[in-house]
């Protein structure tokens, strides 16, 4: 028994550092060199935001860089008999489906955003906005369930869950800017 503790107190001290020094994003640093910084929520929205708009085949290392490896996005979907439920997609499934779009650009902007924060933690509650261009009229809107956490560094995305809007539930005024 104290031989099989010892080998894993061993495995432990040996495997422990090396997995702290790997950062999510598989590089080793902290932060892709050319993402938007992540330090506070406001930037964390800003780089959100930047990171899936764009090109739907665009490169999406800033996105990767914004999520925890393990994060999910979660669409809420309406099912033909009007059930709603969440599609679960991994980080790797949400940019798969959006590269089925190929380079059909999508913009989107978090247009009003309530915070709570509590040590490490954040949940954003985000009204947004997409277009078909930066400059477009907005096409869509709905609300995003953001969950960040801090790693004394840079705010990363755990989770997300949205809704779209649709007639027969429309965007709450005041969650509107």
């Amino acid at each position: 028994m104290k031989c099989t503790l010892a080998a894993f107190a061993l495995a432990a001290a040996i495997v422990s550092p090396a997995l702290f020094a790997q950062s999510a994003n598989g590089t080793g640093s902290t932060q892709a060199s050319n993402c938007l910084p992540t330090a506070t929520l406001d930037q964390l929205i800003k780089a959100l935001d930047a990171a899936v708009s764009g090109p739907a085949d665009k490169d999406r290392a800033c996105f990767r860089d914004v999520m925890l490896p393990d994060a999910r996005l979660m669409p809420l979907v309406k099912a033909a008999d009007g059930s709603v439920a969440p599609r679960i997609l991994t980080v790797d499934g949400w940019i798969d489906a959006v590269r089925k779009r190929g380079s059909q650009v999508f913009d989107e902007r978090q247009v009003n955003v309530r915070t709570e924060t509590w040590g490490h933690l954040a949940h954003l509650w985000s009204t947004y906005e997409t277009r078909t261009a930066p400059d477009a009229k907005p096409e869509a809107r709905g609300i995003n369930s953001l969950q960040a956490v801090f790693d004394g560094q840079r705010w990363r995305v755990i989770s997300i869950v949205w809704q779209a809007e649709t007639p027969d539930e429309p965007v709450p005024q005041k969650y509107l800017p």
